[in-house]
């Protein structure tokens, strides 16, 4: 309440300080951002400011909208004068143009960013709060969002406009909340298509806060965007697999594109968001997406950060589509050592009746979780579990360059130790004979938690294994029947341990 009443007192004194006037001498190119641009960089805190005096729920929302519109006026009418007056292309070559729309575009969003984040529930939707936007500021917010995308649209090949552009929309999603995902599909087009690496990493980052924000909300979107992004990331890695890093620089920003991809590949599956990528459209490319990461990222032991990332990739891909088909446990907690605990709960009746985020994201897009294209997927996967991910778990860690006494490399044995386990899961002839769609039925199934135990020969992932793939590796028929009985009848921990000394008495790294 004090707040409030020094609103526009505040506003009207500060005015004088908001005249935008961009500093080139400041910048040594088109491309230049991230920061230093002069007297702005103070103006910056200025707006913000504002948008702090604006946001008290006591101010009287007359007062508040005649404010706001003396702050983002001249702002907007001063943004699309420069875009009338030139052609886009002449703004493309003007370094002063560019960067006055910047400082326009931030402006905006620093005064967005003085007003509270929007509540957010547990299931991603806009709950009401005492801070929660009134109607016509919201309008006033929405009006912003569409200039700030036309602009971005018209010059999205400058670095300038895209940094404001993502600056101003990331405040908008945190504000306005489930009201701003409209124009995520825009946003992330204009930013992708012209990104340099680093670019693609910080936005990989923010997509994976807005998955576990505005889950289950988020999932269209997210479903419409996966193609896109990802095609971009294995554009740039693939260019570098053809001609080569040009120096160390290169090279650690690629490092750091492989782990922001695959941590926001995890963030999907960690906001039990799956169901996108078994939509119609995504479900013929899952084998694209996930082979890179079981036949290189994960057997690249020259990042054990990028190998762990992959390996839970793969676990969770397992856990979700083999394990668990019909979306009854949370993939974020659904670890081998959870899944007795949650077991104990279904048992109980807790979990009865309760349908779960990854069901509600599969509604969300209009997706049964036994339809064609999610079987299609599911087919996909096991072709290239067999043919990819489980020789990747024993190639890795044997070698030359592995190091197992090493505390990032013994974090991805514990992945990889994950993974096998989880495959022994899904090889329980309840699950592996068919789509899954016999849990549909089942209130809240239970999951087999390690020990797994039970007859081993009508398990088709232990069958493989003591007969097939490690027989094929030269391990003899009785080492590979108990490695097989160990994976059946001991724990998380207990079979990491027996997995490093396997792998070391067959000649792994120490």
């Amino acid at each position: 309440p004090l707040l409030a009443q020094y609103s526009s007192d505040f506003i009207r004194a500060v005015g004088d300080l908001l005249e935008i006037r961009a500093d080139t001498s400041k910048l040594s190119s088109l491309s230049a951002a991230g920061g230093g641009f002069g007297l702005f960089d103070s103006q910056l805190y200025l707006f913000e400011s504002c948008g702090i005096m604006l946001a008290p729920a006591e101010l009287d929302d007359d007062t508040r909208m005649s404010l706001l519109q003396h702050l983002f006026n001249p702002l907007f009418t001063s943004a699309q004068r420069l875009m009338n007056q030139k052609a886009t292309e002449q703004i493309l070559q003007e370094l002063r143009s560019l960067l006055q729309i910047h400082h326009y575009l931030t402006a905006i969003g620093s005064i967005i960013k003085g007003f509270p984040d929007a509540r957010v529930d547990a299931k991603g939707t806009s709950a009401s709060s005492p801070h929660q936007l009134s109607p016509s500021t919201a309008q006033v917010f929405l009006k912003a969002a569409d200039m700030c995308i036309a602009i971005l649209e018209a010059l999205q090949a400058s670095q300038l406009i895209r940094e404001a552009a993502r600056f101003t929309l990331s405040r908008m999603l945190s504000v306005l909340g489930a009201e701003a995902l409209p124009y995520m599909p825009r946003l992330i087009d204009g930013l992708v298509s012209s990104c340099a690496v680093e670019e693609l990493s910080d936005l990989l980052s923010f997509l994976g806060l807005v998955v576990f924000k505005f889950k289950p909300d988020v999932a269209p979107t997210a479903s419409e965007l996966l193609l896109p992004v990802i095609s971009k990331v294995y554009g740039f890695l693939d260019q570098v697999a053809q001609d080569g890093t040009t120096g160390t620089d290169e090279a650690l920003l690629l490092q750091d594109l492989r782990k922001a991809y695959l941590t926001w590949i995890s963030a999907i599956f960690n906001s039990d968001l799956d169901s996108i990528f078994l939509t119609p459209q995504n479900a013929p490319h899952l084998a694209t997406i996930l082979s890179p990461i079981a036949s290189q990222l994960a057997v690249d032991s020259s990042s054990p950060q990028c190998q762990r990332l992959a390996f839970n990739v793969l676990f969770k891909a397992i856990q979700a589509w083999m394990v668990d088909p019909m979306g009854w446990h949370t993939l974020a907690t659904m670890t081998p050592s959870a899944i007795a605990t949650l077991n104990s709960k279904t048992a109980s009746g807790q979990n009865t009746g309760k349908i779960t985020l990854r069901q509600v994201a599969a509604q969300t897009l209009g997706l049964r979780l036994d339809s064609a294209s999610a079987n299609e997927a599911r087919n996909q996967l096991q072709e290239l579990i067999t043919k990819t991910v489980v020789p990747a778990c024993f190639e890795t860690p044997t070698q030359p360059d592995f190091r197992m006494a090493d505390a990032q490399a013994s974090l991805v044995v514990t992945e990889i130790a994950g993974v096998l386990q989880m495959l022994l899961m899904a090889g329980v002839p309840e699950i592996s004979d068919g789509d899954g769609s016999f849990m549909a039925t089942m209130p809240a199934p239970q999951i087999l938690a390690p020990p797994t135990g039970g007859d081993l020969n009508r398990n088709q992932f232990a069958s493989y294994l003591a007969t097939g793939l490690l027989p094929n590796l030269g391990c003899p028929a009785a080492m590979a029947t108990e490695f097989v009985q160990a994976l059946a009848s001991l724990d998380q921990k207990q079979f990491k341990k027996y997995l490093v000394a396997f792998l070391t008495s067959s000649g792994g790294s120490q």
